[in-house]
C-alpha cells in the first residue's frame, strides 16, 4: 500500500468535515445578516425547513449507505466463491490422468499467486497488461482441464464445472468492482448535506446562539456517514478493505 493511498481516507474525511463546517458558518452569517437587516423570517418556517431537509438527508444517507454496504458484501462474497471454486477445481484434478492432473494443479496454483499479487495493486485499477495476463492464466487452466477431460471423458462434468466457474467468477468480480454510487447521487448527497448544515447554521444565526457542541456533533455525524458510505463503495483505497484471506488460505502445493 502506497503512502498516498494510506493518507487518502484521512484527506477525504478532512475535506468532508471542513466543507460541512464551512456551510454551517456561512449559514450562520447569513442568519445574523438577516437579523441586522430586519429580513429574518418567522422561526416556524425555518424550523419546518430544517426538519424537512434533515429528514431528506437521512433518507438519502440511509439508502446510499445500505447500497454501499450491500455492494461491499457482494464483492467479499465473490472472493469467497472464487476461492471455493479454485479449491474444488484443484481437488477435482485428481480425477484426471497424468500428466493432465499435474498441469491443471500447477496452472491453478500459478493463477492464485497471480490473483493475490494483482490484489495489492487494484487501487490503481486493472491495466490492459494485467488483464492479458489473467486471460493467459485462464487459457492455461482451461487447456489443462480440457485435455484431461478429453483423455478421460468420465471426469468431464466433475472437472470442467468448477474450472468454468473459476473463469466466470473473474468477470463477475470485475463487474462488481465497477458498481459504485452514480455521480448524480453523490452530488445530491453532497448538496443536501451542505444545504442542511447551512440551514442549521442559518437558524442559529437567527437566534444569535451558535450552539457549537450541537452543530459540531451533527456535522461530525453527517460527515462520518458520508465518509463511511464512500469508503465502503471504494474498498480498495479506503480504510474498510476487502479481505483476500480466502485466497491466501488456499493450500495449492
Amino acid at each position: 500500500m502506497t503512502q498516498s493511498i494510506t493518507w487518502l481516507p484521512l484527506v477525504a474525511a478532512i475535506i468532508i468535515l471542513g466543507a460541512l463546517a464551512l456551510a454551517t458558518e456561512v449559514g450562520y452569517r447569513f442568519g445574523r445578516r438577516a437579523v441586522r437587516h430586519h429580513e429574518a423570517p418567522a422561526s416556524g418556517p425555518v424550523g419546518a425547513i430544517q426538519g424537512a431537509m434533515l429528514g431528506l438527508l437521512g433518507l438519502l444517507l440511509g439508502f446510499s449507505f445500505a447500497g454501499a454496504a450491500g455492494r461491499f458484501m457482494e464483492r467479499q462474497d465473490l472472493i469467497i466463491r472464487e476461492a471455493n471454486a479454485i479449491g474444488t477445481a484443484y481437488l477435482r484434478a485428481d480425477l484426471l490422468d497424468e500428466p493432465h492432473a499435474a498441469h491443471l494443479r500447477t496452472s491453478l496454483a500459478e493463477y492464485v499467486r497471480h490473483r493475490i499479487a494483482v490484489s495489492r495493486t487494484l487501487h490503481r485499477g486493472l491495466s490492459a497488461e494485467t488483464e492479458a495476463q489473467i486471460q493467459a492464466h485462464h487459457a492455461a487452466i482451461w487447456s489443462a482441464a480440457r485435455d484431461g477431460a478429453l483423455a478421460k471423458p468420465a471426469a468431464l462434468v466433475a472437472v470442467l464445472g468448477p474450472v468454468n466457474e473459476t473463469i466466470d467468477l473473474h468477470a463477475l468480480r470485475i463487474a462488481a468492482g465497477r458498481k459504485h454510487l452514480p455521480a448524480l447521487v453523490l452530488g445530491l448527497l453532497a448538496g443536501c448535506s451542505l444545504l442542511a448544515m447551512a440551514v442549521i447554521g442559518y437558524g442559529c444565526g437567527l437566534s444569535g446562539r451558535r450552539s457549537r457542541p450541537m452543530t459540531w456533533s451533527l456535522s461530525f455525524l453527517v460527515g462520518a456517514a458520508l465518509w463511511t458510505t464512500l469508503d465502503l463503495d471504494y474498498p480498495r483505497i479506503g480504510l474498510v478493505r476487502l479481505s483476500d484471506a480466502p485466497l491466501h488460505q488456499l493450500r495449492l502445493d
